[in-house]
């Protein structure tokens, strides 16, 4: 018979590919075999998602510079993972919006409650579009990397893009790990806010730490040059969104202008 890849001549009792190396499937598609295949990929305590995922806490240099020099099967691969990140951040936020996890207030963010804006409806907005923001994040930090990294020659844009597909992925997987904490104990989301901001910040720190092979004095100064960098650029694209989400609320006439006269 031949694989159902390549064409190439394989015998019936193997189990891969010869020339392309695709595993031979003989067996009808069953629900028993998605689940096992899911539990093998996924659940198992020795699949490169919990591999990948532990060592990117413990060593995770041996993940990001082991790629760029060529270690491709140990762990996933950084567009899987930041696919991976990006479904399960796109499924929780369907059960947030749905209320599946519980009602979550927003009034710590809109402060007046008698202000026409409504943070629940900008938030709702915010998270319809959650993974394409995601997708534009990476270049930008990457930039920002290229920039306070100015002086480490080793990386190449690309590269840089790489290191945060990999970085973001896992700050994003690990704090939505505190989602039902935030539901179960009535947490103030405006908290849950600032805890993942932090927490970003001082993981994506220890991670360029440990792929740069910093000091810690060079950590610092690196740290309070990427901080003001970046905060002066997430401000401005925060209030370019902001501008379009008005606009946006004007053309549809959900907003009057005149509303904060009165």
């Amino acid at each position: 018979m031949n694989c159902k890849n390549c064409q190439n001549s394989i015998e019936t009792a193997d189990k891969f590919c010869s020339n392309c190396g695709a595993q031979v499937v003989t067996k009808k598609l069953t629900i028993k075999n998605i689940l096992y295949d899911f539990s093998e990929r996924y659940l198992s305590f020795d699949n490169k998602f919990l591999t990948t995922f532990k060592t990117l806490f413990t060593n995770p240099e041996w993940v990001i510079n082991g790629y760029l020099n060529g270690l491709r099967v140990r762990y996933v691969n950084p567009i899987t993972y930041l696919i991976i990140a990006v479904t399960l951040s796109g499924f929780n936020i369907f059960l947030m919006k749905r209320g599946y996890l519980g009602e979550i207030d927003y009034g710590a963010f809109s402060g007046n409650q008698k202000s026409p804006f409504d943070m629940k409806e900008f938030m709702n907005s915010f998270y319809d579009y959650n993974s394409i923001l995601i997708f534009f994040s990476i270049p930008y930090l990457a930039l920002l990397s290229k920039i306070v990294f100015y002086n480490f020659k080793q990386f190449n844009y690309a590269e840089h893009n790489l290191i945060y597909f990999y970085t973001y992925s896992q700050s994003s997987i690990f704090v939505l790990l505190f989602i039902p904490f935030l539901i179960i104990f009535n947490l103030d989301f405006y908290s849950y806010s600032i805890f993942t901001f932090v927490f970003m910040i001082v993981y994506h720190a220890y991670a360029l730490k440990r792929v740069f092979s910093l000091t810690g004095k060079q950590l610092i100064l690196k740290t309070f040059i990427f901080i003001p960098v970046g905060v002066i650029f997430y401000i401005i694209l925060s209030i370019i969104l902001i501008i379009i989400y008005f606009v946006y609320l004007i053309s549809t006439g959900k907003f009057n202008p005149q509303d904060f006269a009165q």
